[in-house]
């Protein structure tokens, strides 16, 4: 894949409500809470998808924003940490939960992103009616494969991973690869987690790139690496291969299906989530309707 130098260049659904969170009817209330993973690395958790925060000695890096809603809270529990600006936001993908917080910080910071993002939220209105085509939350930096941002700590790398739970996925590494942002092509939400395949009105979402960006990581970082999931708590190397494995063998059980001809309406009539005990009833249905899609729409599991 190509390489961008930034010196060279310069959920949800109803189905699954996990990724649909309720919004606050006053955002006054909502808490802000901060942890920190590394010397330089936080995670952010307000309302939406999570942040990273790389805090440098000159800059902040942000990956995601939240809720526009949120941007004076996020911004006071910044200043917590640090004196320094938020200069750069990297967005890893287009869904109003984690770019909403773009008309925020775009004002005074340079917005990241792959190409599609920006392309996305031109045009698509985001589905929980957040606004994310504002010019001010618009990424002014797209980049096709990776992109790097050098910093004095160390380099950030964002890479994409295409035909995954959207058509512009990105997965956020942090200098030393001790903290990844995998955006929601990984979430964390215990026991009863399942993989968030989602498949847009285009056709570009699916199970490929999700378990592309996870086998990624797996390969690419060390055994101790803190994973930021695009929702949920923060997790380990154990919880991203056991989500993998869900993947893996759900995506295989409904391949069996289509292998022997099934409709899907004759597969969600099979059931053949049960034995996984990760979803049932409506839940079920809406994952085993996403992965069909993505198996025969997107040229099959890799």
């Amino acid at each position: 894949m190509r390489k961008a130098l930034f010196s060279a260049a310069v959920c949800c659904l109803a189905a699954f409500p996990a990724f649909t969170q309720q919004q606050p009817t006053d955002w006054a209330k909502v808490e802000i809470k901060l942890q920190k993973l590394d010397d330089h690395v936080y995670l952010i958790q307000g309302v939406g998808g999570n942040i990273g925060a790389y805090v440098g000695d000159d800059e902040i890096v942000l990956s995601d924003t939240e809720q526009v809603q949120l941007g004076p809270k996020i911004e006071a529990a910044l200043k917590t940490i640090s004196d320094k600006p938020v200069k750069y936001v990297i967005n890893t993908h287009w869904h109003g939960d984690h770019t909403g917080g773009n008309a925020y910080f775009g004002k005074t910071a340079i917005i990241i992103a792959q190409d599609d993002v920006r392309k996305t939220m031109q045009t698509e209105p985001d589905r929980a009616g957040r606004i994310t085509d504002l010019p001010v939350s618009l990424p002014v930096i797209t980049f096709s494969d990776q992109f790097t941002l050098h910093m004095e700590g160390g380099d950030i790398h964002a890479i994409y991973f295409p035909k995954g739970h959207t058509s512009s996925d990105t997965v956020v590494f942090y200098p030393g690869n001790k903290v990844v942002h995998s955006g929601d092509d990984f979430t964390n939400f215990g026991p009863n987690n399942f993989p968030a395949v989602d498949f847009e009105s285009d056709g570009s979402g699916g199970v490929q790139g999700i378990k592309a960006a996870c086998e990624y990581i797996l390969a690419h970082t060390a055994d101790d690496v803190k994973i930021i999931p695009g929702h949920g708590n923060l997790a380990t190397k154990a919880d991203l291969v056991k989500y993998l494995g869900v993947l893996n063998d759900t995506t295989a059980a409904i391949q069996a299906e289509i292998n022997q001809g099934k409709s899907l309406d004759q597969i969600k009539q099979d059931k053949v989530l049960d034995k996984f005990n990760i979803a049932t009833g409506a839940r079920a249905d809406a994952y085993i309707e996403r992965v069909y899609k993505s198996l025969t729409q997107n040229g099959g599991a890799r």
